[in-house]
């Protein structure tokens, strides 16, 4: 247990005299608070006395409404609270301007007001408990006691959210700056009393004090190293004199916030414990113990009241007092005298440290000074002593501690009413009539900073004051008149806003100072050939580079231009300036007041509703669209802007260009083609960089003219809807859908992905084995040839040849086909989704052999087509488990019955276009047969498997086809597929106990499985998952840990995400659809097999971070779990406390104190709680984030994404779909959905909202580097 009072060595002794009559007034009567256990002994000191000189009824600044800055009292206080965060800043912009150095209380608002918004006020700490520690002193003036009055406040500031830094041990506390404020009032009463209340008061920075006022200040010292910044004010009317000034924190070394960290106080005390037996070593003291200590300390010698009273001194052998601090400080940092004394009984020689004397400080300017820090240290020591207690648990022993208790009886107060009533003003008066708010984010936005001005001022206030600064600063009367205007049209004030219209404000030495800012000199430049085509050329290209050009340069180029618009009578050029997008995205995305991550409806929604219910917003909304617009390169947002306001058109509408102006600013000839027109222009329009803000708008026109002139409905559709419509397309411009033939799932999405893969589409193509060929060049080979492990047998060679024909068939109709969308053969559909080892039924037809491989007869219309027969085998639709994408009824959107209907009508005839030339081969290839019942069953077992079960199938046909490129060393057949789609994975188990003893496995793989269940929060997190070190216990080895990284990384990377699952208590299939975000661009460095020691290292600690985070997450929802009452924690203690306090619950007097108690417990447990999930969810998202950029230094593996396969409905039935990237068409994402496809914005690929049903259930990416292998336009037709 830390020290009690008594446990102190030495005794009180002296008695109290009497002081002038002043000073008892400024000395606190602190009978209840002095210490029963002592720490001081005896001295003695003097004082002086003022002589008056002024009468106080003159003013003694006369002229001082000609100085700069003006402020009002609540721009000051805003400078006092904000001052610090600019002193302590590290942003580039506030250290160019030099208010990392100089402040802001004595700059103008100008400078630092565009820095103000971002920027959250520290808060202001006093003390109310005025008996204590009197903080707050009132004197005479010495040079006019008589009317005159000083008043002295001393406060801190602090940060008001330390709840969100990481505030969770004791020595966190002695890192929380603490900064002292001293602000000095000087009330002239007379002039005061005569004074004309005209609204608020103006004050005017002071540079020299009069000396007058100079003798009633003499503590003030400009050159103390401890003063972090100071400005002085005086009012124009009565003079009222402000003195800010702010100071360092009082305990600031590193050794002294060292030494009240739990470490230093614990080996404090036993190194003392060493020294004496007496000490207990468990009893070590606490941080608010030694808080406390140190505050009764400096306390002592403020309570002294006269001289005749003794001064406390403290035995420098004093326990408590070496316990609790560095009893050697208080005479080589804090002021205290060593004494040596003689003990009286023992005549043993011992030292006292001696307090400075404060009696007298009323008229001892050194004493004050003395005073006044010792009262700043005493506030530090009581703000920090809080915030420490605060981190004590409800029950922890410390609570009822003496040191706890003393700081925590201690009244603070978080508030700003001191600083208005320092000034003799009430705000909370002013605001009796105010509608509004007393704090409003308004007073933090630039321009109200600007001219100084709060959001509940009336409008004369308003006026006075952009009078005042406009007369003072002309040189920035525009800045001053653009404030005004803003504030007119934010408050909506019709006086306002009628006073901004009759200003005319532009002035010779105004427009001489804009040529100047626009490099022009006015001398040799005869402004009447000014034009606007000049001037907006130099202020695009003077502003243009954001990494160079400052805030204070483009605000200066702003307001030149304004004024050079308004000169030349340019109203493009004052449209221009006033619709400039913001420099900063955010910026616009908080005008309208809505996230970065909603869609496009949601921005024009949110635009609308803002404009309606704010008319004063409509320029800072235009600008906030104009500005996502561009962010988002939309037309569709262009086109909106366009609609909402029209003055766009007036400047960049397409009659303001020729036709030839229009095709040479987009760079084609009149001879090109609209397809060639709308490729030019969307490279333009997304991949170069943005140099203009108007450069969307100059190219939207061109198009818009070029569609003018030639009639084009492709240009024209596509300025409404961004979009190209394939339907104004010829064929050969234009991917080629697939026809869906009944139900086959996911199979055309799958068809077009293979499609889009260049280098596997050119081997189908070129296809011409037969199964004679095939055989006899593998047994030539001397191989045992093995696909996935297991040797082929020659049924499933047949079948393979005649699947990859099919499959050519299909591609060289895709790609010379002059049909926007052509059907595949039944018999692809069949041998796509039949599993391999189903056996098929071939027969050799006396029939023309196509360049497929297969028989080919004409049909009654002449049309080419495949004949096809039946066969008997089939597999039990029962014995295939349901997997990700299971469905017994999938396509919703297709008619089943018209689609059985239809076989039933074509018999065995199986039709596909393939073109204009059927070529025979030399060798004939047999035609399977397939009846309706057998493709009927095997589209069942396509809707039974998943998407991976099928892509397993394709590619082991194709395999099996194939010829290798060589043999593994297992016999393994390695060709193209292994090539292209083919990973290898090395799993390691080793022994805990012995990690000598590591068995590896080396597998190839697919794809890759992440699983929604989960609850990934994006697609690193699934991998995660996935490749997350395992611990098992095994037989053989005991416990072991299970690793899996990947050694060799595909061509192609195919993502499989789990969306199905089985609800073992419905008993039914059910879907997920949470989202999974995933990016454009991945990358699978940390997965690697790796020996890299920086990524090795960072994977380790990346392992620690998730663990911390999964403690951080269970205790966060330890909080919030509902009871089966249906109530968290918090909710149950203040249901009780409502119990307690009603009628309901029938109290004895004994009971009463009870339940007060109780309800005290509650109400603190309630505060934790509160405390703790704002710290929780604080660290949860600091380490999220931190996690999430953990490997952004590796970026060896790198992928980019192509395809995204899109399911939309429940388990058991939907509709699917794939997206699929073009990079050789300006990046554009296309939609096939069967025959219909479709150009998309990249928004409804990248859509993870809540909700949406149409979810990614396969992903594919292919290698950086080898994007060119990806194609998916390829059409030659004949």
């Amino acid at each position: 247990m830390p020290y009690e009072d008594n446990e102190l060595q030495t005794a009180i002794e002296g008695h109290q005299s009497q002081l002038s009559n002043q000073e008892k007034n400024n000395t606190p009567n602190d009978d209840t608070f002095i210490d029963d256990s002592p720490l001081y002994g005896t001295r003695a000191s003097l004082q002086s006395a003022p002589v008056a000189v002024d009468d106080g009824k003159h003013l003694l600044y006369p002229d001082i409404a000609t100085s700069l800055p003006l402020k009002t009292s609540d721009r000051l206080l805003d400078d006092v609270l904000c001052d610090t965060i600019f002193l302590n800043s590290t942003d580039p912009n506030v250290i160019e301007k030099g208010l990392q150095t100089s402040g802001i209380l004595r700059e103008s608002m100008l400078s630092y007001s565009s820095f103000r918004s971002s920027i959250r006020p520290n808060a202001l700490g006093s003390l109310t408990d005025q008996v204590t520690i009197q903080t707050k002193t009132e004197y005479d003036s010495i040079s006019c006691p008589r009317y005159n009055k000083i008043y002295v406040f001393q406060a801190v500031i602090l940060n008001p959210s330390l709840s969100e830094q990481q505030i969770s041990s004791f020595d966190d506390i002695v890192r929380i700056p603490i900064y002292h404020l001293k602000v000095t009032v000087k009330i002239r009463q007379e002039l005061e009393r005569l004074k004309k209340h005209v609204g608020v008061t103006q004050f005017h920075s002071l540079d020299h004090l009069h000396e007058y006022d100079r003798v009633d200040l003499s503590t003030f010292d400009s050159s103390d190293p401890k003063l972090m910044d100071y400005g002085i004010y005086v009012s124009d009317d009565t003079n009222k004199l402000i003195l800010i000034e702010i100071f360092q924190p009082e305990f600031n070394s590193p050794e002294e916030h060292e030494s009240f960290t739990t470490d230093a106080i614990k080996k404090r005390y036993n190194d003392l414990c060493l020294k004496n037996e007496s000490l207990n070593k468990k009893e070590a003291p606490s941080q608010p113990d030694c808080f406390y200590t140190l505050f009764k300390i400096f306390k002592g010698p403020l309570t002294r009241k006269s001289k005749e009273e003794p001064i406390k001194t403290i035995d420098s052998g004093n326990l408590v007092l070496n316990t609790h601090l560095n009893a050697e400080w208080l005479t080589s940092k804090y002021g205290f005298q060593a004494s040596s004394e003689i003990d009286e009984e023992t005549n043993d020689p011992f030292t006292e440290y001696v307090p400075p004397d404060m009696v007298g400080y009323v008229g001892d300017w050194n004493k004050r000074k003395i005073r006044e820090s010792f009262v700043k240290k005493c506030l530090q020591l009581i703000f920090w002593g809080q915030l420490s207690a605060s981190l004590l648990t409800p029950n922890s022993s410390l609570k009822n501690t003496k040191s706890v208790k003393g700081l925590s009886s201690l009244q603070t107060s978080f508030s700003t009413s001191p600083w208005f009533h320092l000034l003799g003003e009430s705000r909370a008066r002013i605001l009796l009539n105010s509608n509004e708010q007393a704090h409003s984010p308004l007073d933090a936005e630039q321009h109200f900073i600007n001219l100084s001005v709060s959001h509940y001022y009336t409008d004369r206030d308003i006026i006075r004051n952009y009078e005042a600064l406009s007369s003072l600063d002309p040189d920035n009367i525009g800045l001053y008149f653009d404030a005004l205007t803003y504030i007119a049209n934010r408050k909506g004030a019709y006086q306002l806003i009628a006073y901004c219209g009759k200003q005319n404000i532009i002035g010779q030495e105004a427009l001489e100072n804009a040529l100047v800012t626009f490099k022009i000199d006015p001398k040799e430049f005869n402004i009447a050939e000014l034009n606007e085509a000049t001037l907006l050329s130099i202020y695009k290209f003077e502003t243009s580079n954001k990494s160079k050009v400052t805030s204070n340069h483009l605000t200066n180029f702003k307001n030149a231009l304004r004024l050079l618009a308004k000169y030349t009578k340019s109203d493009k050029l004052k449209f221009y300036v006033d619709h400039e997008p913001y420099r900063a995205l955010s910026q616009a995305y908080d005008t309208l007041s809505i996230d970065e991550s909603v869609d496009e409806d949601i921005i024009k929604t949110a635009y609308s509703i803002k404009i309606n219910d704010s008319p004063g917003l409509k320029l800072d909304c235009d600008r906030a669209l104009y500005t996502i617009a561009i962010s988002k390169r939309s037309l569709d947002l262009f086109n909106f802007l366009t609609d909402e306001c029209p003055q766009f058109l007036k400047y960049y509408g397409p009659e303001k260009l020729h036709y030839q102006e229009a095709l040479k600013l987009l760079q084609v000839n009149e001879n090109a083609s609209d397809e060639t027109v709308l490729k030019i222009f969307k490279q333009k329009w997304y991949d170069e960089s943005v140099f203009e803000p108007d450069q969307f708008l100059i190219l939207r026109a061109a198009l818009t003219r070029i569609s003018i002139e030639r009639n084009s409905n492709l240009i024209t559709n596509f300025l409404l809807t961004g979009t190209i419509d394939p339907n104004s397309l010829p064929p050969e411009n234009w991917p080629t859908g697939i026809n869906n033939i009944g139900n086959t799932c996911y199979l055309n999405s799958l068809l077009q992905y293979y499609f889009s893969i260049a280098p596997l589409r050119r081997y189908i193509l070129e296809y011409q084995k037969t199964l004679d060929n095939f055989n006899d060049h593998l047994s030539n080979s001397g191989h045992v040839r093995r696909i996935g492990g297991r040797e082929i047998s020659r049924g499933e060679v047949e079948r393979s040849i005649q699947f990859i024909y099919q499959l050519r068939n299909l591609f060289y109709a895709m790609v010379h086909s002059r049909e926007r969308c052509v059907t595949p053969s039944k018999e692809l559909a069949y041998l796509a989704f039949a599993p391999s080892n189903v056996e098929v039924e071939f027969e050799v037809e006396g029939n023309k052999v196509g360049s497929n491989g297969a028989a080919i007869s004409a049909d009654s219309k002449g049309e080419v087509t495949q004949e096809a027969a039946t066969t008997s085998e089939e597999k039990d639709p029962s014995l295939i488990d349901l997997e990700m994408e299971d469905k017994t009824n999938s396509d919703v959107d297709k008619d089943i019955e018209n689609v059985k209907a239809n076989e039933a009508n074509e018999a065995n005839d199986i039709e596909i276009t393939v073109g204009e030339n059927i070529t025979d081969l030399a060798s004939p290839t047999r035609v399977a047969k397939i009846g309706s019942d057998q493709l009927e069953n095997a589209l069942e077992m396509g809707r039974q498997q998943d998407v991976t079960e099928c892509i397993g199938n394709v590619l082991f046909q194709i395999e099996s086809g194939s010829e290798p490129i060589r043999y593994d060393e297992d016999n393994e057949q390695y060709d193209l597929i292994k090539q292209l789609f083919y990973g290898t994975t090395k799993q390691s188990i080793v022994p805990l106990s012995a990690t000598d003893k590591v068995r590896t496995k080396v597998e190839r793989f697919l794809s890759l499985l992440v699983n929604i269940g989960d609850h990934p929060k994006d697609i690193y997190d699934a991998f995660d998952s996935y490749f997350k070190d395992e611990y098992l216990t095994m037989e053989e080895y005991g416990d072991v840990k299970r690793t899996v990284a990947v050694t060799t990384f595909p061509t192609i990377l195919q993502v499989q995400i789990q969306r199905v699952y089985y609800d073992r208590e419905r008993f039914m299939p059910f879907k997920s659809i949470e989202p999974l975000p995933f990016k454009e661009v991945i990358y699978m460095d940390r997965y690697s097999d790796t020996e890299n020691p920086l990524l090795l290292a960072k994977k380790e600690e990346t392992e620690q971070m998730k663990q911390n985070l999964k403690v951080m997450k269970n205790r966060q929802r330890e909080l919030l779990d509902r009871d089966e009452s249906g109530l968290t924690r918090k909710d149950a203690f203040l249901e009780s406390i409502k119990l307690l306090e009603s009628n309901i619950v029938v109290t004895e007097a004994s009971n009463s104190e009870d339940n007060k108690d109780v309800i005290r417990i509650l109400k603190s447990n309630i505060i934790d709680i509160d405390n703790e999930l704002m710290s929780l969810y604080n660290d949860i998202n600091s380490l999220e984030d931190k996690i999430s950029h953990q490997f952004d230094d590796f970026e060896e593996y790198g992928y980019s994404l192509f395809s995204v396969f899109i399911h939309r409905g429940e388990a058991s039935y939907g509709h699917y779909w794939i997206y699929i990237k073009d990079r050789n068409y300006g990046g554009v994402w296309r939609k096939y959905n069967d025959e219909t496809i479709s150009e998309v914005q990249e928004e409804e690929v990248f859509n993870f909202n809540e909700g949406n049903t149409a979810t990614p259930y396969f992903l594919v990416y292919v290698k950086q580097g080898q994007e060119s292998d990806i194609e998916p336009l390829k059409r030659i037709l004949e």
